[in-house]
């Protein structure tokens, strides 16, 4: 089997990996990084079948790339298909506000949902030489896990999450002879989830206790709910706004992926969701606004942090990575943000708390003993050499972009 990596090797971002084997060639994910500029991954390359792990952009920002000038059979499940499709068509629109180059259109982005092949957890399909059987990840609802078998079998994760949350199920090893495995957080382990939970009511009560308001900057996919979930236990007033009302409309008619969606749809029905320029203009009147973007690069955060930003009863609190260069990494690292052009010193208080589904190095380390592989491919990581310590019982192999290897 030849593997190449198109992008995603030695980063975080724009993962696209391609596989071939006897007559059969597959891609799985072609994302981007989110910078400014966004970053792309290597030109795409003629393959039979495109498989995605899950909708967030940095897995499937490019796929539209594909259909501009080729074609292929499209793989996922219904919840990450339905999910990607208002996730691209707002990436069109940022980038035309942006300036940047267009590399798709909103016709690549219909003509690749058009040619969406549904997929169910643990239910084999056919393309080419490969079987392939797609597996519950734990990171988002509808992300994937896929086993292809052929002469062996290799099981790529996509981003990979093994503990229970709010919204889901962690990911089950699968026993495998190779496995493609993300390292985000290879060399840190994460706080204990229910203890970050924990810290983050308390923290919330304190703030609308005194009188503040708390603004949640939010990623629309997955953090969203799943923070809907966390608060709606305390008895608050809490607001919704910006793509996440978008997407928890789809994985409420998306059945089937949620850990519970009982507890989901109740949530959800004690949250308020503010829909359009009226609803925003009250929307302060909840104790707790949950709000795109997660990274306060845009969207009605900016509005809510500047209507706030004198108050320091209230409270920004972050629950998702902050790339470089964002307004979030900003807030964190000097306390500034910039809002219409204008930087800014808010005077509420901010704070962060680990709400991150990705697995951290120990789940990693258990994970890879659970599939016990022959060899692990290490990607999606910057310091994906410190977990080889760890697997020295495997063949570890560390990619580069643009490197066609056999294995």
């Amino acid at each position: 089997m030849k593997i190449k990596f198109l992008g995603g090797a030695e980063e975080v971002g724009r993962l696209a990996i391609k596989m071939e084997e006897k007559n059969t060639k597959v891609m799985i994910d072609y994302g981007v990084i989110p910078e400014k500029p966004p970053l792309y991954p290597m030109p795409p390359e003629q393959v039979d079948g495109l498989f995605l792990t899950h909708s967030h952009l940095d897995h499937a920002g490019s796929l539209p790339i594909y259909f501009h000038s080729k074609e292929a059979r499209f793989y996922a499940t219904t919840m990450t298909a339905n999910s990607i499709r208002p996730l691209l068509k707002d990436s069109l629109k940022i980038a035309a506000l942006e300036g940047y180059p267009e590399v798709f259109n909103s016709t690549d982005v219909d003509t690749l949902y058009e040619s969406f092949i549904a997929c169910d957890y643990g239910e084999p399909i056919e393309e080419g030489d490969f079987t392939v059987t797609p597996y519950s990840a734990g990171h988002i609802p509808g992300s994937t896990m896929w086993q292809f078998n052929n002469s062996k079998s290799v099981l790529v994760t996509g981003d990979l999450y093994t503990d229970r949350t709010n919204l889901l199920n962690g990911a089950v090893p699968v026993k495998s002879d190779i496995l493609v495995i993300e390292s985000t957080y290879a060399g840190k382990n994460h706080e204990n989830r229910r203890q970050v939970i924990n810290r983050l009511k308390q923290r919330v009560k304190e703030v609308v206790d005194s009188g503040g308001k708390v603004i949640f900057p939010t990623f629309a996919v997955g953090r969203t709910q799943e923070l809907a979930m966390i608060l709606s236990e305390m008895g608050l007033n809490i607001g919704v706004d910006g793509m996440g009302n978008a997407i928890t409309d789809i994985y409420m008619h998306t059945p089937g992926f949620l850990r519970s969606f009982k507890d989901f749809k109740s949530a959800i029905h004690k949250t308020h969701r503010i829909r359009g320029r009226r609803m925003r203009e009250n929307a302060l009147e909840n104790d707790v606004m949950i709000t795109t973007s997660g990274m306060m690069d845009g969207g009605p955060v900016l509005g809510y942090v500047d209507a706030l930003k004198d108050d320091e009863k209230s409270a920004i609190f972050l629950s998702g990575y902050q790339v470089e260069g964002t307004n979030g990494r900003s807030l964190v690292e000097n306390g500034t943000i910039k809002i219409n052009g204008a930087t800014v010193k808010p005077s509420m208080q901010h704070e962060f708390f680990d709400l991150s589904a990705h697995a951290g190095h120990d789940s990693l380390v258990n994970f890879i003993r659970g599939v016990d592989p022959q060899t692990v491919i290490l990607c999606h990581g910057e310091k994906r050499e410190q977990l080889i310590a760890d697997l020295s019982e495997y063949e570890v192999i560390l990619p580069m972009n643009g490197e066609e290897f056999t294995v």
